[in-house]
């Protein structure tokens, strides 16, 4: 016998009674009888001596098995009991833990509804603005040239302040107004439009690009060791270099491809692309036009611009 541990035979000897009668005793109240591991003779925790000292003592009062296991209850903890209290504080505790995930994830799916209900919201009050703007626009064309600068800039303010570039539209030909300035330029306007995704082609974006040099003549800048500045490394250069964590997005207009460039604070972007072939007989994409803000830009500030994003190589 140790001091924490009682086998039936110690058991026998502290209470006076047969090993029979010890095991008579655990056989009708079970739920009293802790058991300390698994091998033989069988070991009860300490606390069996005085378990088993009262059942003798209440059997001598000629009391039944219900109405000592009744006093037993008040008296000593059952492993019954026991492991009722534990599942019940476990699934309590699973319980809670499952509730508060999912109240999380709750929480998260409401704040992303909201913020795209917000952002959708925003984005029709623009287009309703724009498409307002524009209607305005063919009119006062008609009715007074000189109205159509100020609804021309309102429409660039309302691009201005958007915040991010939505998915462009590619533009159908269904139905386009055109629009004439007093310089004798031309801006033409689509009033349908298709909202699939489109981007040019992986042949197009692998091609040297190229603008024209100070004397006409097309120039181009090596990239990697051994390769040339490619259209691909450029729009990658523009979009995460120059403009960090800016949004991009492709469309064409004519035989250009535009790559549309915006960061979260900065202005608008539009870099227009053309398939060119040179003098000798190289096929190139040619960087023909840069807008900033809907303003074309000179040629010297697109070749500082080429230059600027071209210097950026040695970040890839």
């Amino acid at each position: 016998m140790t001091a924490e541990t009682f086998t039936h035979r110690n058991l026998s000897s502290i209470t006076g009674v047969s090993v029979t009668t010890i095991k008579s005793y655990r056989k009708k109240f079970p739920e009293f009888f802790f058991i300390v591991g698994h091998g033989k003779p069988l070991r009860f925790r300490k606390g069996a001596d005085k378990l088993c000292l009262r059942i003798r003592d209440l059997f001598n009062k000629n009391l039944s098995v219900k109405q000592i296991r009744d006093k037993l209850l008040t008296e000593f903890e059952s492993v019954k009991e026991n492991h009722q209290l534990s599942e019940t504080k476990s699934d309590s505790q699973i319980n809670n833990d499952e509730f508060e995930k999912l109240a999380k994830t709750t929480s998260q799916m409401m704040n992303g509804l909201a913020a795209l209900v917000t952002a959708q919201a925003k984005a029709e009050q623009r287009l309703a603005r724009m498409e307002k703007s524009l209607k305005e626009l063919v009119q006062a064309q008609s009715e007074s040239p000189a109205e159509t600068t100020e609804l021309l800039q309102e429409i660039k303010d309302i691009l201005a302040s958007s915040g991010g570039l939505q998915q462009p539209e590619r533009i159908t030909a269904k139905k386009v107004v055109t629009i004439k300035k007093d310089n004798g330029q031309e801006d033409s306007y689509s009033f349908d439009a298709d909202t699939s995704a489109i981007e040019p082609e992986a042949d197009f974006l692998e091609l040297p690009v190229v603008i024209h040099s100070e004397n006409g003549e097309f120039l181009g800048l090596p990239g990697k060791p051994g390769h040339p500045f490619t259209l691909q490394e450029l729009v990658y250069l523009v979009s995460t270099r120059k403009l960090e964590g800016a949004s991009r997005v492709w469309h064409k207009e004519g035989r250009d491809w535009v790559l549309a460039v915006k960061s979260s604070e900065g202005p608008l972007y539009e870099l227009h692309f053309s398939m060119t072939k040179t003098p000798k007989g190289n096929i190139v994409s040619f960087f023909n036009k840069l807008d900033i803000n809907s303003e074309s830009r000179n040629h010297a500030d697109i070749l500082s611009f080429f230059k600027e994003v071209r210097d950026l190589i040695d970040s890839i």
